[in-house]
């Protein structure tokens, strides 16, 4: 049975009444949400990229409000979304950042407010801006704060993020117990290194259960995903194995190398430009010929040829980027396309009024959520600690070779920990997709063969979906637009 969303609603001439959601989050404010209420006023503002999901309805002169979308769901149970919006969660585009499955409900977007009085009721927009740091607090010492002087473990992967969060809970003389989930061989072809003054503990999490598709029900708001469900199910599974809790709460360095990074054309190319021929970048193309070749690339702010990509190099930072949706049809691709282009202008509009940082965090949140904990990458400290940071200490050109997330690697030297994982965001979650697949593909095919909720709606061809699965070298190519529809193909036909 669903609750009922919180409701504000005009009283002419009386001011306005407010009504509390009935859920347990509506009995305190929630972080990064302000609520402002009076007898003549009520104003709800998203003032970080981390505060709770809100969600709203306007309609003459009442508003609806709720932490999550189940309040707004119809009693005759939750609508069907477009056609466009399903094949955009296959591709792997987040949806714009207003944007929900229920007609007329509305997600609340960072910086924006929702403003009620006996004149109506408007929705603005306020530029966010982290606060004003501490003089010379530096990033560890930010960090080190948000990590807090509590119990604490931290999900160690054993890339450059984690590996930074264990060394910021070392200057702050923390000793926290690092949890790192081996996957096995398959996933990962090196263990995580050990942090020097640190307890590793390695807990063996089969990969399968992570991306299994059976607990999803049908019943849910969303259509769950892998790219944020299995962070979710991983953070839990470390949990369950250590008796992690409320009272030990598990952290990790989810979003932190994204933040800390620079672009190269964004820092000090040196004197006359001369050190820019030899960065480690160009030579994806070969070496630039001419010092005006290597301005011009600049100049369009890349750091490789955009006709060359290398093989396996991971896809910027986008909440409208992904992998083209396997055995679309021609009616597929009428609705995916109108959607994701108007997706990606309500995106780019919306980044482009934020903070740079603020920007980069609120993608990320998009795209993969927080891990199914809050990272210190979005403390409102560590964020302006990061704002305050110029590209030039977050990274430089040394030796021919463009040097990345500066910060982060020093800190580590300084606690003696190396060997840490370089691969991209989400390559182990692709890699391990790709297993997942293989393995269950005879039962995938004969499922889709009998049953397919996208066939039946024209947007897939399932044979041509059972010839991606039945070829090793094109599933491993599009893994995670494949598990994607699996997951989805549960979701739609209700649970089993």
């Amino acid at each position: 049975m669903t609750h009922k969303p919180g409701l504000v609603q005009t009283v002419t001439g009386r001011g306005v009444r407010c009504v509390d959601p009935e859920t347990p989050e509506a009995s305190r404010e929630a972080s990064g949400v302000r609520i402002e209420r009076s007898p003549s006023s009520f104003e709800i503002l998203r003032e970080y990229p981390n505060a709770r999901p809100v969600y709203y309805r306007v309609d003459h002169g009442r508003l609806e409000w709720d932490f999550g979308p189940g309040g707004f769901l119809p009693a005759s149970g939750r609508p069907m979304p477009s056609p466009g919006a399903l094949l955009g969660l296959l591709q792997g585009n987040a949806p714009a950042p207003d944007a929900t499955f229920l007609p007329g409900v509305h997600r609340l977007p960072l910086g924006t407010a929702v403003r009620v009085t006996e004149q109506g009721i408007n929705v603005t927009r306020r530029q966010p801006g982290p606060p004003q740091r501490e003089r010379r607090r530096g990033l560890v010492e930010a960090v080190g704060e948000a990590l807090g002087d509590t119990d604490y473990a931290i999900a160690y992967s054993g890339g450059l993020g984690s590996a930074f969060l264990a060394a910021c809970a070392l200057s702050a003389g923390h000793r926290p117990l690092l949890l790192h989930a081996d996957l096995g061989p398959g996933v990962h072809r090196t263990p995580a290194p050990d942090v020097p003054g640190l307890t590793l503990r390695r807990i063996r999490v089969d990969p399968s259960e992570l991306l299994d598709e059976h607990p999803i029900t049908g019943e849910e708001p969303v259509p769950p995903m892998p790219d944020r469900e299995v962070s979710r199910r991983l953070a839990a599974a470390l949990a369950r194995a250590v008796g992690v809790g409320e009272a030990v709460p598990l952290t990790g360095g989810a979003l932190m190398k994204e933040l800390a990074s620079a672009k190269l054309p964004e820092v000090n190319a040196g004197v006359r430009g001369w050190r820019l021929l030899g960065c480690e970048p160009f030579h994806v193309s070969g070496t630039l010929r001419t010092l005006d070749e290597a301005r011009t690339l600049l100049g369009k702010g890349v750091v490789h040829s955009p006709d060359v990509r290398p093989a396996g190099a991971p896809a910027p930072l986008s909440p409208t980027g992904g992998a083209t949706v396997p055995g679309l049809t021609s009616k597929g691709t009428e609705a995916l396309e109108p959607a994701r282009r108007a997706a990606m202008a309500v995106w780019r509009e919306h980044l482009d009024f934020l903070d740079p940082v603020l920007g980069r965090a609120t993608a990320g949140i998009e795209e993969r959520g927080d891990g199914g904990f809050r990272p210190p990458a979005l403390d409102p400290l560590v964020l302006a600690t990061l704002a305050a940071l110029k590209p030039s200490r977050l990274g430089r050109i040394h030796g021919g070779t463009f040097e990345n997330h500066l910060p982060l690697h020093r800190a580590l030297g300084r606690h003696g920990i190396a060997g840490v994982r370089r691969t991209a965001q989400g390559h182990w979650l692709r890699k391990a997709a790709a297993a997942h697949l293989h393995r269950e593909r005879k039962k995938i095919i004969a499922r889709l063969g009998r049953e397919c909720a996208l066939a039946d709606l024209g947007l897939i061809d399932p044979r041509a979906v059972a010839g991606v699965l039945a070829d090793g070298r094109d599933l491993a190519d599009n893994a995670l637009p494949l598990l994607r529809l699996v997951w989805l193909e549960r979701w739609l036909r209700g649970g089993p």
